[in-house]
């Protein structure tokens, strides 16, 4: 008996034992990140430096852990492009302080440009707007280089960026310099402008010192070009202008400038908002654009993909 059991003990621990099944591991999902391609010249201008003319692309593409060379070939359709113009009183400031805008661009899928432009005092308004206008034309033109949809643009600007994005976006001389209307964009957001009514700025006793020098330097002295570089002047019934959204913080100029060009950009049948975000001061307000949680950046995203899905 002991004899059998053994034999039989000896056969089946020689028999071919079943292997485990084996583990497939799924192939690790792509993430999106952004490409980012710097300092293209998107105008020449005489005598001028090239970094002022130029703009930085941010696309977001997909990419492998294990890619060294991400790809947007799995995501093929073109993609909304938002524009921004950087403040600093018409006189400093540049195109790489891009703060948590680049965040907000990637995690819906947009194409973010920053652009630079000519400074005070070289140059006066026009020039400022006329460089972010030939910026937005260049865009246009070339958006399907960088997956993005010439169709499909909203521009923002902070400061004097806003000023110069508000009034790009109502003056139809600037763009129509490069074969297109205000009407050819999908929105503009203003972040805390103040130049937006010129001539009320200047005839304003509170406006003296730096602050005098500083929309001097821009605007100079004559009061035609004052009216010429005011959007709320500018904004006119009749006009097809994009949608709007202005932002302004507690600041005694903003607060009272903003909803006079709300007012003025409703005259024209447009769609115009007014935001007022109470904590931010003037920097903060600018930098806060792109935090996912915050209040008043979740507005200004929530306004810009309304902009973006409306025919």
């Amino acid at each position: 008996m002991l004899t059998l059991i053994a034999i039989a003990l000896s056969f089946f621990l020689g028999a071919p034992q079943p292997q485990a099944p084996e583990i497939t591991q799924a192939a690790p999902e792509p993430t999106m990140v952004m490409e980012v391609t710097k300092d293209i010249k998107y105008i020449n201008r005489r005598w001028t430096r090239a970094a002022l003319t130029s703009l930085d692309v941010y696309e977001p593409v997909y990419a492998h852990p294990t890619d060294a060379h991400p790809t947007d070939s799995t995501d093929a359709a073109p993609r909304p492009v938002l524009l921004f113009i950087h403040g600093g009183g018409w006189t400093l400031g540049d195109k790489k302080r891009i703060e948590h805008k680049v965040e907000l661009a990637l995690r819906n899928g947009w194409v973010y440009v920053s652009i630079n432009y000519r400074l005070s005092p070289r140059v006066k308004h026009p020039e400022h707007a006329r460089d972010a206008a030939a910026a937005i034309a260049y865009i246009h033109e070339h958006a399907t280089e960088f997956g993005g949809d010439p169709d499909n643009i909203v521009i923002m600007g902070h400061s004097a960026g806003a000023h110069i994005a508000a009034i790009v976006a109502c003056d139809e001389d600037l763009l129509e310099e490069y074969n297109m209307a205000p009407s050819d964009l999908k929105g503009v957001v203003l972040l805390d402008g103040a130049g937006y009514d010129i001539p009320n700025q200047m005839k304003s006793p509170l406006l003296r010192g730096t602050s005098r020098k500083m929309y001097e330097s821009a605007f100079g002295t004559d009061p035609t070009l004052w009216a010429k570089a005011s959007p709320t002047l500018q904004a006119k019934p009749g006009d097809k202008l994009p949608p709007m959204l202005a932002v302004h913080i507690d600041r005694m100029r903003s607060r009272i400038e903003s909803p006079k060009l709300v007012e003025a950009w409703k005259k024209t049948d447009a769609i115009a908002e007014l935001h007022y975000a109470p904590n931010p001061d003037h920097k903060g307000l600018n930098t806060l654009v792109g935090i996912e949680n915050d209040p008043d950046s979740r507005v200004i995203e929530s306004f810009i993909q309304k902009s973006f899905v409306s025919e």
